[in-house]
């Protein structure tokens, strides 16, 4: 039963990231992304033949490269072959010089690379809100959060790099969890985490406290920390040696040859000491604001307390906390700390999928405190479904994106449409959350 409840929650949250997807299909970050897979694929790492239909990108030695870690396009590049088998063999012309060619190539990489591992992050999140002792009901509240309650929903129809991270660090938390010690739990959990900074080099402490978190809770911790150190080392070698072939150093990053972003040579690629008002914007603002935007978060700490209480939950939380201020305070200390074209902070959206797991443990025991949670959670929906409908996106220029862009925007043409199908989503996620569970309520434990 809760395979099918889990297999039913994946379909949803991929229904409703697809639908979408691509959100402004020649954004110069998916163009970028793009442009480097079509690349690679041919044996090549440059981008000069697109890199006239982009900003962000790097120059060296005389040709244009993509500015942003890999990852992505790395992905991307047995999806853009068969997209440009299957248009050659429909004759439909796969150059993609041509617009309509590329915005092909955008919407299936889109779909597959962010949307397909955004989805099974919102499953994972289910099944390990299972396993560390939540309710069907609790489980499928935080899982609905998630997939279309939070800015994750938006922004896993893009082709940025931050709902894929998010996945990658959940996913590596559930090689843990979800299995028995072995042999081969370690190497995997590394690789997926070397890989995590091939995709987002920004989530390094993240994925160094989900590493952390592996190896103190492994009985053989020396074996462990091989595995992991192996793994790890597999995953990253791609950004290594695209590294070199790209800037003749392994260690030499497309940030460093950016085009345009002076701020990026300030710090650590842009990144420098956390300022508190900007702390202050990036959590309760209007211009920026998480929580503006999915109040629901505000359970968050609440489920955090309830995890750190009970014992074999405990360190979950912690790595939850840590890994949700480890992108607070280096978003906080980003010269370009907005996000450009963003709405709310974009680059706080890896963490929503460990955060939104301490959602399944606010979920109250009594029905007063549960309707205040369920209206958290539609109020976030509502606004979640405005956003995502409309432009995840939202031009810097507004300083209320949501009332002076998004809401107007949502109401000028085709959000009854909209409206139908996210709501269909809901009901869906409902219904989940309110199937009787055959299978006992009893509290499960982390895996001996």
């Amino acid at each position: 039963m809760r395979i099918i409840k889990a297999t039913i929650i994946f379909l949803l949250a991929f229904v409703a990231f697809a639908r979408l997807a691509p959100q402004d299909p020649f954004n110069p970050q998916h163009v970028t992304r793009v442009a480097l897979a079509l690349s690679l694929s041919e044996g090549r790492v440059d981008i000069d033949r697109l890199a006239a239909n982009t900003v962000d990108k790097s120059f060296f030695e005389g040709h244009y490269y993509a500015d942003k870690p890999p990852g992505v396009s790395m992905l991307a590049v047995p999806v853009v072959l068969a997209t440009r088998a299957v248009l050659d063999s429909m004759a439909l012309g796969s150059d993609p010089s041509d617009p309509a060619a590329l915005e092909t190539y955008i919407r299936v990489v889109a779909i597959t690379v962010i949307a397909l591992p955004a989805a099974l992050a919102v499953m994972l999140l289910y099944v390990l809100a299972l396993r560390l002792g939540a309710s069907g009901a609790a489980a499928s509240f935080a899982a609905c959060a998630l997939a279309v309650g939070t800015p994750y929903f938006g922004w896993s129809s893009t082709l940025f790099a931050h709902a894929l991270s998010g996945a990658i660090l959940l996913g590596a938390m559930a090689v843990s969890i979800l299995n028995r010690p072995a042999g081969w739990v370690a190497p995997v959990a590394g690789v997926l985490l070397g890989f995590l900074l091939v995709v987002d080099i920004t989530a390094a402490p993240a994925g160094a406290l989900v590493g952390m978190f592996i190896l103190l809770r492994s009985e053989r911790r020396v074996r462990s920390f091989v595995g992991l150190a192996i793994g790890g080392f597999a995953g990253l070698a791609p950004l290594l040696v695209y590294n070199q072939l790209a800037f003749a150093s392994p260690f030499r990053m497309g940030y460093s040859q950016v085009q345009g972003f002076a701020g990026m040579q300030q710090g650590f690629f842009g990144i420098g000491l956390p300022q508190p008002t900007v702390l202050g914007e990036l959590l309760f603002g209007h211009f920026r604001g998480l929580l503006p935007l999915a109040p629901v978060l505000l359970l968050v700490p609440i489920g955090l307390w309830a995890m750190f209480r009970f014992l074999p939950t405990r360190a979950v939380a912690v790595v939850i906390t840590g890994v949700v201020l480890s992108f607070l305070l280096i978003n906080a200390g980003y010269y370009y700390w907005d996000g450009g074209s963003s709405t709310g902070p974009r680059h706080l959206v890896a963490a929503l999928p460990l955060a939104c797991l301490a959602l399944a443990f606010a979920w109250p025991p009594g029905w007063p405190a549960k309707l205040v949670a369920l209206l958290l959670l539609l109020v976030s929906l509502l606004i979640s479904m405005v956003v995502a409908s409309v432009d995840p996106m939202s031009p810097p220029w507004f300083e209320q994106p949501f009332f002076g862009y998004l809401l107007p925007g949502f109401f000028q043409g085709g959000w009854e449409a909209a409206t139908l199908a996210t709501a269909v989503i809901w009901v869906g996620f409902a219904i989940v959350g309110l199937w009787p569970d055959r299978s006992g309520t009893e509290r499960h434990q982390l895996a001996a």
